[in-house]
């Protein structure tokens, strides 16, 4: 039976079975290899995942600096196209054999094709995913998003830092069941504001006169209407999209596409300690470019922060502070007469939260759905997690 990384990892005492708990779930909320959200959660060291990938692929690693320092004729040797399809990057080449630092040195197609159109024996070698990553946006420009920037920018720091100290004067880590975390100094920077300047986002029940709704007298057309609505989501199809989804993306697409059909607005947000980021988002049915550049923090009032606060729903007009204005912006600009905010929540964590506003009818009567369809996706994200389990773990 082959070994996996995790059992490697917990053969050497390297982490706990808390810790890839911990690892498995940040991987199916966010994305990456699992070896990134060990990286990213503090509970391995970049260079302790390089030698452990090395040593389940059986093949060599490179370290950060070599992979940052290739001449341009090597890199030339393995056109764009091939680099951002394959995730590739070409290291060295000696007599006809191209050394290939590679995302997946175990995909021999992929190692079949690159030697076929090159011309070159592959000698296929590994990297950290977020390293590699690194080297695509350095020499072929791919677009890296700003949470593996983060982890970037935390182990430049962190580097920088160690050599300032002097090798006597280094303690021994202190012992502890949990590692503490540490924020880049550039995020806590962003999040040093005047709290006294803005009013703070405050939670308002649902005001019938305040958001325009009616009192229904006729149940025949409410009901009516309310099947018509149940209907038109069509939650079967739903059920069995996020039933057997193979990865967060999609959970989104499934959400999104079914609400696209109601609703003119609609935007989904990840949520990561004390901020949220854009994910993906539609306007009359069309996606929203550059959404995922959209980022709010939790040290300043918003409509996200009281959701996420609260691990309860929002319904109502927002509140005229910047970062809803910003929100808004991203989204159109357009101030809605009315907007439902929703978290996902999984186990007991709000991981998403979701923004809705337009549509036919009124959001209230919306809520039960979408709360169901939300749910839904929870149970999705928890599948993802014990399907990561069995195969990972």
């Amino acid at each position: 039976m082959a070994i996996t990384l995790l059992d490697m990892l917990l053969n050497a005492k390297m982490v706990t079975p808390a810790q890839i708990d911990d690892a498995l779930q940040n991987r199916v909320f966010f994305g990456g290899k699992i070896g990134t959200s060990l990286v990213e959660l503090g509970f391995l060291s970049e260079e302790d995942l390089a030698q452990f990938l090395g040593r389940k692929l059986m093949v060599p690693y490179i370290a950060p600096e070599a992979l940052l320092h290739i001449p341009p004729e090597t890199i030339a040797l393995i056109p764009e196209e091939m680099a951002l399809k394959y995730r590739v990057i070409p290291l060295e080449l000696k007599q006809r054999r191209l050394s290939l630092v590679m995302s997946d040195p175990a995909d021999l197609a992929a190692v079949d094709e690159i030697s076929f159109i090159t011309g070159y024996v592959i000698k296929p070698m590994i990297a950290p995913e977020f390293r590699l990553l690194q080297a695509l946006n350095l020499y072929y420009g791919l677009q890296i998003s700003t949470r593996f920037q983060r982890i970037i920018d935390r182990l430049h720091t962190e580097t920088v830092a160690a050599s300032w100290i002097e090798p006597e004067k280094v303690a021994a880590p202190p012992v502890a069941d949990e590692p503490v975390i540490l924020a880049p100094e550039s995020e806590v920077d962003a999040m040093v504001v005047d709290l006294e300047e803005v009013e703070d986002e405050v939670w308002r029940p649902i005001d019938a006169a305040a958001v325009g709704l009616a009192p229904v007298t006729d149940n025949a057309h409410t009901e009516g209407a309310w099947a018509e609505k149940v209907q038109h989501y069509a939650i079967g199809e739903i059920s069995r999209r996020l039933a057997y989804v193979e990865d967060r993306e999609e959970i989104a697409a499934a959400v999104l596409e079914s609400l696209s059909q109601e609703f003119g607005r609609a935007a989904l947000f990840i949520v990561r300690g004390d901020n949220a980021s854009g994910w993906r988002a539609f306007q009359s049915g069309v996606d929203i470019a550059d959404f995922e550049k959209v980022h709010i923090p939790f040290a300043r009032p918003s409509v996200l922060k009281t959701v996420s606060e609260g691990q309860s729903f929002y319904l109502g007009p927002l509140t005229v502070n910047p970062l809803n204005q910003r929100i808004l912006n991203a989204l159109g600009g357009t101030p809605p007469k009315s907007a439902l905010v929703m978290p996902v929540v999984v186990l007991g964590r709000v991981v998403d939260i979701l923004y809705l506003e337009g549509g036919e009818g009124d959001l209230a009567d919306s809520l039960p759905e979408v709360q169901r369809l939300l749910n839904k996706a929870a149970l999705a994200f928890e599948i993802l997690i014990c399907r990561d389990k069995i195969l990972l773990g």
